[in-house]
Parts: C-alpha cells; sequence; structure tokens
C-alpha cells in the first residue's frame, strides 16, 4: 500500500481551491483576528484527517506544541502562519453566527471529497483531534 502523501498534495491543493470559492460565494466574512484558533473558547475539538496533516506536514514545520493545549499550535501573534495548507475544519470555521446553518453541509461535502481522495491514493486514513493526529505523524 502507498502511504500517498505526495499524490495526494496536488489533489488536496484543488479541493481547497474549490472549497474557498464556494466559501467566496457565500461571504461568510472574516477579520483574520486569530479567534478561531483558540478552540477551548467555542468548546470545540478540532478534527483534521491524516491526508490534511500530512499536507501540512509536507509544507511546513510544525513548531513544538502540548496537544493537550486547545489551541492551534500554528497561530502566533493571532495569526494563522499556515493558511494556506490549514485544514478543511479551519477552512469552513467562522466566528460569524449566520453562517453557522451552512457550516455542517459544506463541510461533510468536502470531508467526503478528501476522505475519496485518501480511498483513490490508497492513504492511510485517520480522523481524529488534529493535535493528536499531528503529535503521532
Amino acid at each position: 500500500m502507498m502511504n500517498g502523501r505526495s499524490e495526494n498534495n496536488s489533489d488536496i491543493t484543488e479541493i481547497y481551491k474549490e472549497l474557498e470559492a464556494e466559501l467566496a460565494s457565500i461571504n461568510p466574512g472574516c477579520d483574520a483576528c486569530g479567534t478561531c484558533c483558540h478552540f477551548d473558547k467555542f468548546d470545540h475539538i478540532l478534527y483534521a484527517s491524516t491526508v490534511e496533516t500530512n499536507y501540512i506536514l509536507e509544507n511546513v514545520e510544525a513548531p513544538h506544541f502540548d496537544p493537550d493545549k486547545n489551541v492551534c499550535p500554528f497561530l502566533a501573534n493571532n495569526q494563522c502562519t499556515i493558511r494556506e495548507y490549514r485544514t478543511l475544519g479551519c477552512r469552513v470555521f467562522f466566528c460569524n453566527p449566520d453562517y453557522k446553518e451552512k457550516y455542517q453541509d459544506i463541510y461533510n461535502k468536502y470531508y467526503t471529497m478528501i476522505k475519496d481522495l485518501a480511498m483513490r491514493n490508497q492513504t492511510e486514513w485517520h480522523y481524529a483531534p488534529m493535535m493528536k493526529v499531528l503529535k503521532d505523524s
């Protein structure tokens, strides 16, 4: 079985481009304030797949972090340091409460696309809290 890592990069980039176009048409708004990266403020745990975390780790170096701390390790000075490589959960979550109704359907649509990508490329699939997946990678 292939690990599928490099095979996934261009495909996940295309999936993310399609997602960004869909989000632009909805325009949920983002102030790039970093608030959403403090998962505990939203009583939230960010989940990610191995496809997504592999994509991050192939493009940037993960900082040392405490996986039990519920803040994104890529947040620095309230800015995302991996914006181009961030996960699906990061891409579809917005602080705008008016957007919450659309969030789940969009997430499910693109989650399915990413999982299908992993299956096509025979990539090992894990879906777990991002901090754990990053730490175990």
